[in-house]
This record gives structure tokens, sequence and C-alpha cells, in this order.
């Protein structure tokens, strides 16, 4: 069973040579790479090009900037039909060797006709690939109701089936990050499934788009500076009304009412209220499932 590989590049040639390299190493014996540059102005290219000019598995494919987001998307719609599995992939992290057949174990386990994602922990380490933490592990479990408010998939540890792609290939016009819309696609229509041993450093640094936070203190602060901002929670609503434009019609008959409720929880206080009480959609810790129901309350939607 063949598994391609999805990078997305952009002035990543600090760490890319290091994230090839471990993608060179996998232990899983059919692999493919597609890498898609979204306009680098550093060495990524040249980097690139030397690569694809001794690894005929390797296919490159230079882009115009249209941000991280997009270009995943664009992979996802370049991908091979014909792979059994795509693996999404970020160009500072290091892959352990197996990655892959790990995941591969996991998704064969599901019939092809079912959409699966899997995604995994992270072993997050710093700039130069020194242990710092593990990611939290969720508490409540994986699901549509999560999914609608939370992000548990980080997309440089997914995997999913040919099912799942399919699923993916409609681009929305407005999600807060691909990984997330892909955890709230595939959890509606087929399986996400969570590994807790992690398979990959993830390197945190300076110029990471998005960051996993150390430290309680700093954790709390982020917390706090996102409670007071209104920038992330309007998208997650805006994220929802697109899902329920592109999909509603063919969502299962639950989790059709689960979005009804929500999006349709806004119109009064008294209906915020009740619904924040008893809200049917849930964060992963108490402490951030509160401030959910605070904000649903409020209106800081």
């Amino acid at each position: 069973m063949t598994v391609q590989i999805l990078l997305s590049t952009y002035n990543g040639s600090k760490y890319l040579k290091p994230l090839m390299e471990s993608l060179l190493a996998q232990d899983y014996p059919e692999v493919e790479i597609l890498v898609r540059d979204d306009g680098s102005s550093d060495g990524t290219v040249n980097l690139l090009r030397e690569y694809v000019s001794t690894h005929t598995h390797i296919k490159f494919i230079p882009g115009e900037n249209i941000g991280f987001v997009q270009s995943f998307f664009a992979l996802l719609a370049m991908s091979s039909p014909a792979a059994d599995y795509l693996a999404l992939c970020d160009q500072d992290d290091v892959w352990q060797e197996d990655k892959v057949s790990r995941a591969v174990a996991f998704l064969r386990r599901y019939p092809p006709e079912v959409p699966v994602l899997y995604c995994s922990r992270l072993a997050v380490v710093d700039e130069y690939l020194q242990p710092l933490k593990y990611s939290d592990l969720p508490r409540r479990g994986l699901s549509f109701r999560n999914a609608l408010v939370e992000n548990q998939v980080t997309g440089c540890t997914s995997l999913l089936n040919q099912s799942a792609r399919q699923l993916l290939t409609r681009v929305p016009s407005s999600c807060v990050s691909h990984d997330w819309w892909m955890y709230l696609v595939v959890s509606a229509f087929g399986t996400v499934v969570y590994d807790e041993e992690p398979r990959i450093l993830y390197r945190r640094h300076a110029s990471n788009v998005f960051g996993v936070s150390t430290g309680k203190i700093n954790r709390w602060k982020n917390k706090i500076r996102q409670f007071m901002k209104d920038g992330k929670y309007k998208r997650l609503i805006k994220q929802a009304e697109e899902f329920r434009r592109m999909y509603g019609t063919s969502l299962p008959d639950e989790h059709k009412a689960v979005l009804e409720r929500f999006l349709g929880s806004r119109k009064r206080f008294g209906t915020r209220l009740r619904y924040a009480l008893s809200c049917d959609v849930y964060r992963q810790s108490p402490r951030d499932h509160y401030l959910l129901q605070v904000r649903i309350a409020l209106d800081r939607l």
C-alpha cells in the first residue's frame, strides 16, 4: 500500500534537510513525496531540486505564495488518487523512522470505504531538537461535538485514507486551519483515530506558524489572551457556518442536530444561557470548556 507524503515549504532551508533525511529514512517501503513550495525566496527551492535530482520518488511543484493553509489544500487537490494513504508534513519537524508504518498499521484496521483520519501526540522539541514536553492527551475523546469548537488534529501528525481525501477535495471559503477543517469533516462522516505514542519531533521556534505552549504560566497567559480576543472565536463560528453550507444536507441526523443547536443558540440571552449550561459541544480540558460556556452565554462567539 502506497503512502504519499504531502509537504508544503516556505523559506524553510534552515531546517528542511533534517526533515527530508527523516522522510527518506522511513522504514515503510512504499513512500512517495509530493512537495509544493509556497513561493520561497531563500535556498529552499535549490535544496528541493537537489533531492529531486537524486530521488525518483520525490516530485516537486514550485508555486506562488498563497499561505500555508491554502497550500495544503492545493496539495490535497494535486495528491494521487492511486495512493492508499496520504500523510501531511511540515518543513521543520523530524519524523521517527516508524512514523509512517505505525500510522498505516492503525489505518489498516478500517475498511477502505470508511473515511479515516489518523493523528498523534507530539514530542515537542526546541530548535536544536532538545526535548521540551509532550502535547496534552485529549481527555474526553475525539468527536464531531469536539471538532466544532476545538482542534485536536495537528496536521503534521496526520495520515488519511482515500475515502477521507475524497471528502476534502472541496475547499472551504472560510476555515480556521486546514487540519481543524480535516478534523471537523472526517469526524462528521467517518472516524478520527488518535495515537497516544508520538512519532514526530515537533520543532518549536520563533518562526512556527502555530506552536505548542510550554509551562503552566505561559499557557494560562495564552488562555486569558485568547479569551479577551474575539477574532479566533468569530472564525470558529464562520467555519461552522461554512461547514453547514457545504455539508449540512448530507450530515447524519445526530450531527445535524448538534450543528443546528450550536449555531442557533446565539439569538437571545436566555437561549444562550440555557445552551451554555447544557451544551453538547465540548472542549477537552475543564478550564477550556468553562471558558467556552462563558463565551457562549456572553455572545462572544
